[in-house]
């Protein structure tokens, strides 16, 4: 077995995710933790890889296929548990529930970290007790759970709170070049996991009644998912792929909205903590989203951008119309931008892996 921590003279990591890294919150975290650890990742790949945090890794596995795969997840546990056998790890990070049940068996001994993005105890349709005794299974082994935010703290259980992290969605602090807006349209960027009921529904509806609206899209769409796939071709779209958050930000200078919309249909929605939201903060370019999510709540306090009526509004003319006034009339806060920053909170995810590997 080999001492990672001897070769390198850093503790040694294992990162596991069912993306191939390309994650913005999965870019950050590699990132701040390659400072301090020697990391090996392993993840999975739809489509082509794209190897955004191999500069951080001593090594990247990432295992071509469906995430939902069974025969996928098979071939990503053998490479997990070859890594196990060769080395010793000083911490596991392991991202979401889903992934942390698939390997259970293969981190019994392991000092993990549980890093908690989309609950699945938020989305799944099981019953009340079923979710209960999965959560207790889930959360029994793992030395430290992280969160994005204080009000998804609040859904986790009582009996693991002393073990919760809490390490929002901020951006690194950007200092790259600005894009200049155009006076005669309405850019809206839309980023991250691309989907119908995440913001494709509203553009069509929105771009088939105006003419000045032009979208930035990037990010991920399911090669299923027919109406985001015709989105992305539309006159009035520039199709970026999927691209770093720094290259989001870059390219959110230059437009007057971020889509943060999120349809209500599950308790992980309403309490969506986006990332988009704070790269709106760096950029200095306001946002849309609908009332429902929680967060809008605070969009609304800071005068961050434009909340709909609903999820899907009564009057898209109307909404038009407000947001052609508030390009007009918005005026970013530089002390906001200085202040959500993921400089300020990484060292809450070392802190997590110290203890963790205690």
């Amino acid at each position: 077995m080999n001492g990672i921590n001897d070769a390198s003279r850093k503790p040694g990591l294992l990162f596991l995710s069912l993306s191939d890294g390309s994650d913005t919150r999965i870019n950050k975290e590699i990132a701040t933790l390659a400072r301090v650890f020697t990391i090996d990742f392993v993840g999975v790949a739809v489509g082509e890889p794209h190897p955004f945090v191999a500069r951080h890794t001593r090594k990247m596995e990432v295992v071509p296929g469906r995430r939902r795969s069974v025969y996928t997840l098979v071939r990503l546990a053998w490479r997990v548990g070859r890594l196990l056998a060769a080395n010793r790890y000083d911490s596991v990070h392991v991202v979401n529930e889903n992934l942390y049940l698939a390997l259970w068996p293969l981190l019994l001994g392991q000092r993990v970290v549980l890093d908690v993005f989309d609950s699945m105890f938020l989305k799944t349709t099981l019953a009340a007790w079923q979710k209960r005794v999965g959560a207790r299974f889930c959360y029994a082994l793992p030395a430290k759970i992280i969160v994005t935010d204080e009000e998804r703290a609040a859904l986790m259980p009582v009996y693991i709170q002393k073990k919760l992290v809490i390490l929002p969605n901020y951006p690194f602090r950007y200092t790259g070049p600005v894009g200049s807006r155009d006076p005669q349209s309405i850019w809206i960027m839309y980023a991250g996991s691309l989907e119908n009921c995440r913001g494709t529904s509203f553009l069509q509806a929105l771009l088939a009644i105006c003419e000045d609206v032009r979208v930035v899209m990037a990010g991920w769409i399911k090669e299923d998912d027919e109406p985001t796939l015709a989105l992305s071709r539309h006159p009035h779209v520039e199709w970026l792929g999927i691209q770093p958050q720094q290259k989001i930000i870059e390219q959110a200078t230059r437009c007057d909205f971020i889509l943060c919309h999120y349809e209500p249909k599950s308790i992980n929605n309403v309490y969506a903590s986006p990332n988009k939201i704070y790269d709106a903060i760096q950029a200095g370019t306001a946002v849309i989203i609908n009332p429902e999510v929680r967060v809008a709540a605070f969009v609304r306090e800071h005068g961050l951008g434009v909340v709909l009526d609903a999820y899907e509004p009564k009057d898209l003319v109307a909404v038009a119309q407000s947001l052609r006034e508030f390009k007009s009339s918005y005026r970013p806060d530089p002390e906001l931008a200085g202040k959500f920053l993921w400089e300020s909170v990484e060292s809450r995810l070392l802190t997590a892996h110290a203890i963790a590997a205690n």
